[in-house]
């Protein structure tokens, strides 16, 4: 399916800004409003490919920007994807991003 081959090419490219913040995108409109994309996402390593992009990519406000809004959709309405979010950095991934970009 779709999301195996975001996070797949997510792992695959990880030093690809580019390729993380479409990835990113990409996540975040899959699971806009679809709560079976969201827990498929989770199950599929998702969560831990954004964060990972956001760590990797600080300076780079697009993949913060849309991990962010990723991160923000994975979670909505979905209590087990905020507990994984949160065991897997993404609130610090948060945090940091709007540190870092703060006047963006």
């Amino acid at each position: 399916g779709g999301i195996e081959a975001v996070v797949a090419a997510m792992r695959a490219h990880a030093g690809a800004a580019g390729v993380q913040e479409g990835g990113c995108e990409a996540l975040l409109n899959l699971c806009n409003d679809n709560d079976e994309n969201k827990v498929k996402t989770a199950d599929h390593g998702g969560i831990e490919a954004v964060v990972a992009a956001m760590d990797a990519h600080a300076g780079v406000e697009g993949v913060q920007e849309r991990g962010c809004w990723a991160l923000c959709r994975l979670c909505y309405n979905n209590d087990e994807n905020k507990v994984k979010t949160a065991d897997h950095g993404g609130i610090e991934a948060v945090v940091a991003a709007m540190r870092a970009h703060a006047g963006a």
